[in-house]
């Protein structure tokens, strides 16, 4: 795992984490393909996790004034649902595979799709209904927990809302720090009690911790972007990006 061209790769897919989590929402999602070529099986969800948690906190840290809960209560147990959905899926065949990813790419592309239509039209947002938070609920939940890929399903949600930047990042930040730490004792006990390996090592987590520098300056950087980003070619950007994991997940 300590080689020269993993801790490139490590330190560039961080930075990128930290940009995403603070500046570019949709961004960390290009990095999953990079820490999947890192880490092996059920690593890749639980050595990556770290990473998203240390740029959360910078993310919280800063725009934690500009959450909007009364967006995030409705799909809270829909959220749980999708964990539990998760939680079946590791038990039942060990690690994420190729099935998973196509599915989760095609889902994040429709959804995309119809946000762009939608940005296009310039269509007036709407309260999210009961179907509306129990489906982005769900698979941000069960994409979060297998593949740390709801970065474009959460995003697509919040944009449908037409919501300011600020309080996107800020909706964003608290829902993914809340959510990640809820994945730790939910991957301890799956690695101990279900075969298909655990999610943690000793070695991830030392690989982690010397990647937190690229994490602390692609935060930094995120934030700088953020206020020299704006709103409608934030919005965008975040579409764009969101588009692009989804065909990565695909292809």
């Amino acid at each position: 795992m300590f080689t020269a061209a993993n801790l490139a790769l490590g330190m560039t897919a961080a930075f990128m984490v930290g940009v995403s989590k603070t500046g570019i929402p949709g961004g960390a999602l290009l990095a999953v393909p990079m820490f999947a070529m890192i880490f092996e099986g059920r690593l890749i969800a639980g050595g990556t996790l770290p990473i998203l948690i240390a740029a959360d906190l910078f993310a919280v840290a800063w725009y934690h004034t500009h959450a909007r809960w009364d967006l995030l209560r409705p799909i809270a147990p829909w959220v749980g649902l999708g964990f539990v959905a998760g939680t079946a899926f590791f038990v039942a065949i060990g690690a994420a595979s190729r099935s998973l990813e196509v599915t989760i790419g095609a889902i994040v592309l429709f959804i995309v799709g119809l946000q762009t239509v939608r940005l296009i039209r310039r269509t007036p947002p709407r309260a999210p209904s009961t179907a509306t938070a129990a489906t982005y609920g769900t698979a941000g939940g069960f994409t979060t927990f297998v593949a740390n890929a709801s970065g474009p399903v959460i995003n697509t949600y919040l944009i449908g809302l037409d919501l300011p930047k600020t309080e996107l990042v800020g909706t964003q930040a608290w829902f993914y720090l809340v959510v990640n730490l809820a994945k730790i004792p939910l991957y301890l006990a799956i690695g101990a009690l279900a075969a298909g390996g655990v999610f943690f090592t000793a070695e991830s987590l030392l690989f982690d911790l010397v990647l937190i520098p690229a994490v602390v300056i692609g935060a930094f950087a995120g934030r700088a972007i953020f206020t020299r980003v704006p709103q409608r070619a934030f919005l965008i950007l975040v579409l764009v990006l969101s588009a692009a994991g989804g065909l990565d997940l695909l292809l």
